[in-house]
């Protein structure tokens, strides 16, 4: 899988020549609240159903039952109003074994729905360009199905087979785009993390249907057929991530006393410090675009509080300022850089009686355009 990663590596450099080549860009939007929120760079970080988008081989830590929902204002202000609906949900597999009666892992298994609406839009032809009375509304969806897998309390895989779908009135188009993640931890805390996800890998996809008919005179007669123009075809928006993260535990001042060797002993994880400061960071090499860099930091109060920034670069130019040579980002799409959020933990079942919580979360991204984009998210995990 390794070697695979390397070569997608390899084949893949960002590119500005080739940018507007490919389709489906849809692909490359984060719908989740809690992972946009710090600029969707933890893909060596992301754990739960958010992982479906970031690193499919988070889900591998979902061991029980887990449920989300998640809504964007996209571009706030715009005409029409553009608004994202991601709905998921994630079960952990297992089966016992006859000679130990043990429990064996199984896996993870999840489903997701992406759904992108633009509202009604006006109906214009050369013949009515101030609209003909009707309207259309542009759909952009996917459903995607994932598998993770903890293959040892190291490392987690996942792969995810994304039923890609863009339809107006009278076209359409289809596809199939699968992602591959891996993600690997260390450290005596498990705490040093590293993330590698190759995303939207799949066939090219072509437009179909009646908005691609027109009706003609044949020549040299008076015979009127209709005709269909032929769409070429568009390839999906392939990117390879790599990203690194590290936590920074405080433990109560109980564990604090312990030497480190019976904090190990104790089984101590990141959920049994009462104070977390996680610093993530992350490389987007786009095939049909420029490369992106992310950073991000995470403060978390026990399991009832996250708080978390980020900043994606899109590109760097050098000015000369006053005879210094100054290093700028460059934002050239919708996103600013900039990036917050905030997610609150409400537990289900009392103190010691297990780990069921109900999440909210909210993040908002600064754009270039219109008012940032807002995002509103509901989790249940039981």
């Amino acid at each position: 899988m390794l070697g695979f990663f390397t070569v997608a590596f390899t084949a893949m450099a960002g590119n500005k020549d080739r940018s507007g080549q490919s389709g489906a860009q849809h692909l490359l939007i984060d719908p989740w609240a809690r992972s946009s929120g710090w600029a969707s760079c933890g893909v060596a970080e992301t754990r739960g159903l958010e992982s479906v988008f970031g690193n499919v081989a988070g889900i591998a830590f979902t061991k029980k039952t887990e449920v989300s929902y998640s809504r964007t204002q996209y571009f706030t202000g715009s005409s029409g109003g553009i608004n994202i609906n991601a709905v998921g949900i994630a079960q952990g597999l297992t089966a016992r074994n006859k000679e130990t009666g043990r429990k064996v892992d199984l896996g993870t298994v999840a489903v997701s729905v992406f759904a992108m609406g633009f509202g009604d839009i006006m109906t214009t032809t050369v013949g009515n360009p101030d609209g003909d009375g009707s309207i259309f509304s542009p759909k952009l969806n996917y459903i995607g199905v994932h598998y993770a897998k903890s293959f040892n309390k190291y490392i987690h895989g996942g792969i995810s087979f994304k039923i890609i779908n863009e339809s107006t009135s009278d076209l359409r188009a289809n596809g199939v785009g699968i992602d591959i993640g891996v993600q690997y931890l260390s450290g005596a805390y498990e705490n040093f993390k590293i993330g590698v996800a190759l995303k939207n890998f799949g066939l090219a996809m072509r437009y179909k249907g009646d908005g691609l008919s027109i009706k003609a005179v044949q020549q040299g007669t008076d015979y009127v057929a209709t005709v269909e123009h032929r769409a070429a075809e568009y390839e999906l928006p392939t990117l390879l991530t790599i990203g690194l993260s590290y936590d920074f535990l405080f433990f109560s001042q109980e564990y604090q006393l312990m030497s480190k060797q019976d904090r190990k002993e104790e089984g101590l994880t990141r959920t049994d410090a009462i104070h977390r400061v996680t610093l993530a960071g992350s490389f987007i090499a786009n095939a049909y675009s420029r490369d992106n860099f992310a950073i991000g930091i995470e403060y978390g109060f026990m399991k009832f509080l996250q708080i978390r920034a980020g900043y994606l670069a899109e590109t760097f130019t050098k000015r000369n300022i006053d005879g210094n040579n100054m290093i700028f980002a460059n934002h050239e799409s919708m996103y600013l850089g900039p990036s917050a959020g905030v997610t609150v933990g409400v537990p289900l079942a009392k103190k010691g009686k297990g780990n069921q919580m109900l999440w909210f979360d909210y993040a908002y991204r600064f754009t270039n355009f219109w008012k940032g984009n807002h995002y509103i998210g509901v989790k249940i995990s039981l």
